[in-house]
């Protein structure tokens, strides 16, 4: 293999702080390569002075033995051929999947008018190299998310990739859609393509790529080759001392002080589900895609209308037909997709942490004082990295954004609160500080329901688990009882 990318002494700063420290960072021709590190350590910042989104302050970057200017624009990076997908996936849903895969560059017939027949032949040209069979016509939006990644791939080897930077983009794939993708990699390997894998997977790291950087606070830590090292290894690179994994145990409070019940609940994709959460306990719900976890969680906060059922908060009926109805009642809802339902990004951090707090009490605390006391106790106790409360939420990590959506809910004295994949896109070490703080909301007395797809999050972090199959509970677990084949039998409705 030859030498295809050289970075060297890469520096970058953000608000007068620097965030990258003369980091290096070299790849070979067809080399599948994981970028590793605990969230806010630089990966992001780094691909993204690659792929020219970002200019450095200083260092340079060769490609191909080329020198790619600091100044150039992603559209030139791109001719150079170099491509980056995303995890939050850049498409147009009301356009067609060739429409997306060409914008702006669609061929043109002698007319001058774009030739929509030579597109869609590209497009099915170029999706049929990555074994999809998707219709080229078909609106983006009628995809589901696994093919939609496909299509940003046909989108990059349409510009004659050389370099493919991926995203965590397995995030929100099932385990058969991840192998696909894995086999995918492979392929384009083989054809010469080299790829930077980011993600917080271990397990996929070791499985796919051929080797790891990691990244810490914004340095360069190590490369190794994967065939020599283990998850473990890659873990106390990334945090810098050795992780430790292990489970809550049993509840030990009133077993009688139940702070939330949920009965018969029912509707098109849940069946009759009843569960209930005492205070100060950890319950997580697992079980696989399409369970009706999520939706299950929408009905509690009140922006799901059952057909029937019933909820009971310290044993009283209430009614929740809204999430301003939940909030009235104190339970909170961390949603699963951060960016586009918990946080607003172009905002900052005071203004995130603070908006349901202030929602809740009209105004009347709305002072500047209690504001700014209320974000920086939340940036001090939950250890958020952040140039200063008035950064734009944007530009923090994928833990520290965490880290904020749940401040929001801190702020609002929630009793009960729903965490919908807490550490989804989260690195290993962020991961542990997340579950120290859920560990200690429980301690303070309030009541935690977690919907987690991670089996070894399911497995530390839980005092009891709910399983579900379908829209039907089939099954719970106390810590003592776990194992994961029986929450996968009951997963499975084996």
């Amino acid at each position: 293999m030859s030498k295809l990318l050289e970075m060297q002494g890469i520096c970058k700063s953000f608000y007068g702080v620097e965030v990258l420290h003369a980091v290096d960072f070299s790849l070979e021709k067809g080399e599948i390569r994981a970028l590793c590190g605990e969230n806010g350590a630089g990966k992001s910042t780094l691909m993204k002075v690659l792929s020219g989104i970002y200019e450095q302050n200083d260092g340079e970057v060769h490609f191909k033995n080329v020198h790619i200017k600091r100044t150039a624009e992603p559209l030139e990076v791109q001719a150079y051929g170099i491509s980056m997908i995303h995890q939050e996936l850049n498409l147009f849903d009301d356009l067609t999947v060739a429409q997306n895969i060409y914008l702006c560059r669609e061929p043109k017939g002698k007319n001058g008018l774009i030739d929509f027949s030579e597109m869609n032949m590209e497009a099915s040209r170029l999706l049929k190299r990555l074994g999809e069979s998707i219709d080229p016509k078909t609106p983006v939006r009628e995809l589901k998310i696994a093919q939609k990644q496909m299509v940003e791939i046909a989108k990059a080897i349409s510009f004659n990739v050389e370099l493919l930077i991926m995203d965590e983009p397995t995030a929100v794939l099932t385990g058969k859609e991840t192998e696909i993708m894995f086999n995918l990699m492979r392929s384009l390997s083989e054809d010469g393509i080299s790829i930077i894998y980011i993600s917080h997977r271990l397990k996929e790291i070791t499985e796919v790529c051929h080797s790891v950087t990691v990244l810490r606070d914004g340095s360069y830590i190590d490369t190794k080759k994967v065939a020599d090292v283990t998850e473990k290894d890659i873990a106390t690179l990334m945090v810098g001392r050795e992780v430790q994994h292990s489970s809550i145990g049993d509840f030990s409070g009133d077993e009688d002080d139940v702070i939330l019940e949920v009965l018969g609940v029912t509707d098109n994709m849940l069946d009759d589900v009843s569960f209930s959460v005492r205070r100060g306990e950890i319950v997580c719900f697992s079980g696989l895609v399409g369970a009706g976890r999520t939706e299950l969680m929408e009905v509690i906060f009140g922006i799901r209308r059952p057909e029937s059922g019933q909820v009971l908060i310290d044993g009283k009926p209430v009614t929740v037909k809204s999430a301003i109805d939940a909030i009235k009642i104190d339970i909170g809802l961390v949603t699963e997709d951060r960016k586009d339902t918990g946080l607003v990004l172009c905002r900052d951090i005071t203004e995130n942490s603070n908006y349901v707090f202030w929602r809740k009490n009209k105004g009347i605390f709305k002072g500047v004082k209690k504001t700014r006391s209320n974000t920086g106790g939340m940036i001090e106790r939950l250890n958020i990295k952040c140039a200063g409360s008035d950064q734009d939420v944007a530009n923090l990590s994928g833990g520290n954004q965490q880290k904020v959506a749940l401040a929001k809910w801190l702020l609002s004295d929630a009793k009960v609160l729903i965490l919908d994949e807490p550490t989804r896109g989260v690195d290993v070490g962020a991961r542990q500080e997340i579950y120290q703080i859920i560990r200690e909301l429980a301690e303070s007395g309030i009541g935690i329901v977690i919907v987690s797809s991670d089996m070894q999050e399911v497995m530390s972090v839980s005092q009891r688990v709910v399983v579900m199959h379908e829209g039907r509970k089939t099954g719970e677990l106390k810590c003592s009882e776990m194992e994961e084949e029986k929450i996968m039998y009951m997963a499975t409705n084996v």
